[in-house]
């Protein structure tokens, strides 16, 4: 009768510790976005006729699941070109502008294992670069330039995780940038489908 309480105390014992090991590790993964920001500010003394303000990203990640709860995860973003173009207020030049996107974030992610199992919560802080250029025409003449800004910022978001096989697993997720490039006025919405791999 000891060995059996014996034995049963042990598996129980090795079910907890593999539990615990299928709970935490290294994952990999990318996702596939959709960028929104309301609107791209007019140069002064022109006039817009066209704007782009949704385009396509990609982002890289590698997080660390510290328990079945809590996971660290770092990303790289990048952004397409979100564009403008229009003319100067006398209608005698065109011009047009084009902006992106890029940079690291780093966020803590709390994951629900209750009520709606898959279901997290994330936020963290991000350091980020928007770039940004403009061409101007006149007939045949024409002049570009080009600035960008970097700084740090943050984040907030949620989505649904859910597993497809014990390694690999899908996500759908929104994510909230606030002071892209540093700048209080940059802000941009996230939505994203992604695949990871858990090692």
């Amino acid at each position: 009768m000891k060995k059996n309480v014996l034995f049963v105390a042990a598996m129980m014992v090795a079910g907890s510790a593999a539990a615990q090991t299928a709970d935490s590790g290294v994952y990999v993964g990318v996702e596939g976005a959709y960028v929104s920001v309301n609107s791209i500010e007019t140069p002064s003394g022109a006039r817009k006729t066209s704007e782009t303000t949704d385009v396509g990203a990609l982002r890289a990640l590698i997080g660390y699941q510290l328990n079945k709860n809590l996971a660290l995860e770092l990303g790289y973003f990048a952004t397409d070109d979100f564009k403008q173009s229009g003319t100067n207020l006398a209608g005698t030049a065109t011009y047009e502008t084009k902006i992106d996107a890029k940079g690291v974030d780093l966020a803590l992610l709390y994951k629900f294992t209750e009520f709606v199992p898959g279901l997290y919560l994330k936020a963290g802080a991000t350091h980020s670069k928007v770039s940004s250029s403009v061409t101007a025409r006149s007939g045949t003449a024409s002049a570009s330039a080009s600035d960008s800004v970097s700084g740090a910022g943050y984040l907030f978001g949620l989505g649904y995780e859910f597993a497809v096989s014990q390694n690999f697993g899908a996500r759908l997720g929104y994510t909230r940038y606030e002071k892209l490039g540093g700048e209080s006025s940059n802000k941009a919405n996230m939505f994203s489908l992604g695949v990871k791999y858990k090692f």
